[in-house]
Order: structure tokens, then C-alpha cells, then sequence
């Protein structure tokens, strides 16, 4: 699974850790950290709806200065796919 990404910002990206990325996540679909696996589906998760789907465009462009389209936010299914989705632009820490 591939999605795009359009840099919106000359903004130095800063690699974030794993829990911060669960952390990241529960704030955004208004989630327990401890819940948040990477097994976690999308329709498991009731805060990742739109709105939270929303949050999630809105702090990867604040955060990291990417834009994640609505459509590629839509393939996310996984909790692990947004782990991919970092990973793959540099912006998780090993």
C-alpha cells in the first residue's frame, strides 16, 4: 500500500518515536494510549471517524509539514498503516 505525500513546508521534519506516535494518535481519535495497538482497525477505533481523520491530516501537516490527501487518509485502515506511512517518509525514529 502506497500513499502520496505533497510537502507544504520547507519545515525541518523531526523524527518522532513509536510511543509518541500512539500518543499522537490518541489525541487525535480521542483514544486510550493502551488501547491503541497495531492491530487496531480503523472501524475498531470510534474516534477515528472523519473528524478524526481530520485531527490526523491537521497534525501531520502541523507536526511534520506534510499533506496527507483525504484520499490516502481514507486508505488507512490500520493503526499500522499510519506507522508505514511515517516510517516510509523518515519521520519515525528506530
Amino acid at each position: 500500500m502506497t500513499f502520496g505525500v505533497i510537502e507544504v513546508s520547507n519545515q525541518v521534519k523531526s523524527p518522532i518515536s513509536a510511543a509518541q506516535v500512539v500518543e499522537m494518535l490518541a489525541e487525535c481519535f480521542m483514544e486510550n494510549v493502551d488501547d491503541l495497538t497495531l492491530e487496531r482497525t480503523r472501524d475498531s477505533i470510534a474516534g477515528w471517524d472523519s473528524m478524526g481523520a481530520l485531527m490526523l491530516i491537521a497534525e501531520l501537516d502541523e507536526r511534520f509539514g506534510v499533506e496527507l490527501s483525504a484520499d490516502d487518509s481514507r486508505a488507512m485502515t490500520r493503526v499500522s498503516h499510519v506507522f508505514d506511512f511515517l516510517r516510509r517518509h523518515e519521520l519515525l525514529r528506530a
